[in-house]
């Protein structure tokens, strides 16, 4: 049976699947969705585990992706979804690389504020990294309160940039973690 997709467009599952391959902005944009997809299985996982309460997912322009019910609490997490950088991106001494990098900011511009771009630290609580760009596994996440990120250098109430993000291989992370579990465990929320 066709997908959806497939009858809208008129195309196989594999022709779409080639048209996205091929171009640079749809495969950012299937990467994103990606890292979301493999977000949502990770907080199935602290659901059925009881970590969490429950969890809803958003697509909407200027909300962030998740927002993560605690069990008794009534206000959630609100998690923002990025992935690691890619290719060579990384921060390096002496040229060899001691910790990966996330870009935190959005995709436009406001025409009359130029730190619009920005996130502001009250835009969400947690960061949820995808390293599946650098380690091919999609299901691998690092994950840091925005409370540990650094402040923009001109806009100390936007987020910076650029982040590290620790070496998957690395056995000092902190103040990153493994699992949003391992955050909520350690009583980082």
């Amino acid at each position: 049976m066709a997908h959806d997709l497939e009858i809208e467009y008129g195309l196989t599952a594999h022709e779409l699947l080639d048209a996205l391959q091929k171009r640079f902005r749809a495969r950012v944009t299937l990467e994103g969705a990606v890292a979301e997809v493999q977000l949502a299985a990770h907080l199935e996982a602290l659901q059925y585990a009881g970590t969490i309460a429950r969890y809803e997912t958003h697509d909407e322009d200027g909300k962030h992706d998740c927002s993560v019910y605690l069990p008794g609490n009534p206000v959630p997490l609100r998690v923002e979804c990025k992935n690691v950088r890619n290719h060579d991106a990384a921060f390096r001494t002496k040229g060899v690389a001691v910790a990966y990098k996330v870009e935190v900011q959005k995709t436009r511009t406001s025409n009359n504020d130029p730190s619009s771009r920005f996130y502001g630290r009250e835009q969400f609580d947690i960061l949820a990294v995808c390293m599946g760009k650098k380690t091919r596994n999609w299901k691998q996440f690092f994950f840091v309160r925005v409370s540990d990120l650094q402040a923009h250098q001109t806009f100390p109430d936007k987020l910076a940039v650029m982040h590290r993000v620790p070496l998957p291989e690395s056995l000092d992370i902190h103040p990153w973690y493994r699992s949003l579990g391992d955050l909520i465990k350690a009583g980082q929320v």
